[in-house]
């Protein structure tokens, strides 16, 4: 190697070390005047970090506390009427399934025939679920409202009632529920789930197709309807 190389890679080998780890940890000074990497497109709408559940019922609330207990009430009836009822055998059935279901619908109706509208809804938890709704509604565009109702049925809400499934050309696909709402409103066990029906929101017994409580006049795009 003749000098003029060597000098060359002497300045390499020497510029190398003084960005690595041959000069030590990097000033204070020098990291805290770094600019911050750009935000990846996910990391900047906070998908990454999702902010945490803050307009739900807050526990602990009266209003949670309530419509929880109501709720358990119902599920303790549900499985009384489905322990009473003889075990279904074959489960890939389809007919099989929809004779159990509508037997398992009869008899929660006959077991809560006196229920009515407000037996989970109650006025105080009632008063909640609006808030919520109102305040989703409100952050909303008129036409997004109108397309969250677009597969909904105008059906009005009954206990102990069907949720429509079938059509003059056959079954429905049930309308989907927004998934913004699911994250502000009360968890809900496996057995039952929110849809909107009519101008309503119901809690539906997904398993029995039952209408167990509802409340009026709350549905995004048909508010003031009734």
């Amino acid at each position: 190697m003749n000098r003029s190389r060597a000098r060359v890679f002497t300045l390499i080998i020497a510029g190398a070390c003084g960005f690595s780890a041959c000069s030590g940890p990097a000033p204070e000074s020098l990291v805290a005047s770094q600019p911050p990497l750009p935000l990846t497109k996910a990391q900047d709408v906070g998908t990454l970090t999702p902010a945490p559940k803050s307009t739900t019922l807050a526990p602990p609330n009266e209003a949670s506390t309530e419509f929880m207990a109501r709720l358990d009430e119902y599920l303790a009836l549900r499985t009384k009427v489905e322990n009473s009822m003889p075990k279904l055998t074959t489960t890939n059935d389809p007919k099989n399934i929809a004779e159990r279901a509508a037997k398992l619908a009869a008899g929660l109706a006959a077991a809560r025939k006196d229920a009515t509208q407000g037996v989970i809804f109650t006025a105080k938890v009632a008063a909640e679920f609006r808030r919520i709704l109102a305040a989703d509604a409100a952050s909303r565009t008129p036409q997004e409202r109108a397309d969250l109702m677009t597969e909904v049925p105008a059906t009005a809400a009954a206990i102990n009632g069907q949720y429509p499934i079938d059509s003059p050309t056959g079954p429905l696909a049930l309308p989907s529920f927004p998934p913004n709402l699911l994250a502000v409103l009360p968890e809900l066990p496996d057995t039952v789930e929110y849809r909107f029906l009519g101008t309503s929101l119901v809690l539906r017994d997904a398993s029995a197709n039952l209408i167990v409580d509802y409340l009026t006049n709350v549905a995004p795009g048909r508010v003031n309807k009734d």
